[in-house]
């Protein structure tokens, strides 16, 4: 029970109770919140595929290449794709056929530009007699609808019993080129008449 009088006494020590609790929910209800990332800004995939194939046609509607892979991760912040143990073949009216594949690949540039990575081969068929040649590399960037690739990697190649060895590979698929840009050696050995 409480005595007379102490009731007034009480008040001042309740006002200040209220007025603590009144400044901590003042503070704790405009304190700004931590911002919450755009899911666009972040890192994280908005599409998946597995086991698929890309077809890409010249304006006249032939195939231009054909990329097949095991799966494949889109990314909406850089609009990229990461894929994995891709497989493209580039084709060209009248020319062998060169396929390239690796571990894993990731395609920017809407598809213009195509990095293919770890244990790359880059494969082109044989014709007119010759055997097939085959360039290996770590990594190699690929134009697709330019036809061309490079890198600036070790590549060895071999074309039978031919091989070569050296650093930085531009490889022109219009022209059929492959060169080589320094360190090359190799053997050549003349096919008999």
């Amino acid at each position: 029970m409480l005595k007379h009088g102490s009731a007034p006494a009480l008040f001042p020590l309740l006002l200040l109770v209220a007025l603590a609790a009144l400044a901590y929910w003042l503070e704790a209800s405009t304190e700004p919140q931590p911002p919450q990332p755009d899911a666009n800004l972040r890192h994280d995939p908005d599409a998946t595929a597995e086991k698929f194939t890309v077809l890409r046609y010249d304006p006249g509607g032939k195939l231009r290449y054909r990329l097949v892979a095991d799966a494949m991760e889109h990314y909406p912040d850089d609009d990229s794709s990461h894929v994995q143990n891709p497989r493209l073949t580039h084709y060209r009216p009248q020319s062998p056929d060169i396929t390239l594949t690796g571990k894993s690949a990731l395609v920017t540039e809407k598809g213009n530009r195509v990095l293919i990575q770890e244990d790359v081969a880059l494969t082109r068929a044989g014709f007119a007699g010759r055997p097939e040649l085959v360039a290996r590399t770590s990594e190699l960037t690929v134009l697709p609808d330019e036809g061309k690739a490079f890198n600036h990697h070790p590549v060895h190649i071999t074309q039978g019993t031919n091989w070569m060895n050296g650093v930085g590979l531009q490889m022109d698929n219009n022209e059929g080129t492959f060169v080589l840009q320094k360190q090359a050696r190799g053997a050549y050995v003349r096919p008999a008449p």
